[in-house]
């Protein structure tokens, strides 16, 4: 995977894209343009920089038409923060192509999670949709908060694989599930043939 840089990241941050790049289990095709910008919001649906004022804080977005990626600089001075949140926007890009059949089967081990009472997420993203998804009552899967759940499911646990991270606070879920989506990522998808 091919990323195109800013010039005045500092080598330690390259080292560290450099190091979770080579550790993704698929290749890009096309570049993805990384910009680090200081105090993002999202508000009403633009990332902002530099208005605190307006909107909620976010670690990053990810536009994946424009192939570009917006980091919080503030990630730079937390290494394994860093790799997580780059790891989960890069596979941002992966979730739109993986597919229908692919999307669904993940879809179906998420709803066996929830039936099952599962408690927990692998990332804080995942975690405020599932959150906001079940404050809306049962599953569905054709409603759009179950979907985004899925995507940011998807993301964070793609990110608590391939970051090289093994600890963090947003490490929630229960060991059982875990294994599960563990042995769902190596099983379901040829990852050698995967191009984003």
């Amino acid at each position: 995977m091919q990323l195109r840089l800013p010039r005045h990241l500092p080598s330690r941050s390259r080292a560290i894209i450099s190091s979770v790049v080579s550790g993704l289990p698929f290749r890009g095709v096309s570049p993805i343009f990384l910009l680090v910008q200081p105090e993002l919001t999202a508000h009403r649906g633009k990332l902002l920089s530099g208005c605190l004022e307006r909107g909620t804080p976010v670690y990053a977005g990810g536009f994946l038409l424009e192939r570009r990626i917006v980091l919080e600089r503030q990630l730079l001075a937390d290494q394994a923060l860093f790799r997580l949140i780059l790891t989960h926007e890069l596979f941002h890009f992966a979730w739109p192509r993986m597919g229908n059949p692919l999307r669904a089967g993940f879809g179906d081990l998420i709803a066996d999670e929830l039936s099952g009472r599962a408690r927990g997420e692998l990332g804080e993203s995942a975690a405020v949709s599932k959150q906001n998804f079940l404050a809306r009552g049962g599953i569905d899967q054709k409603d759009r908060h179950f979907r985004n759940y899925l995507c940011e499911a998807f993301c964070d646990t793609g990110a608590f694989l391939y970051s090289g991270v093994r600890a963090s606070e947003h490490f929630t879920l229960a060991h059982r599930w875990i294994a599960r989506r563990t042995s769902w990522f190596q099983e379901a998808i040829d990852w050698e043939s995967r191009c984003f």
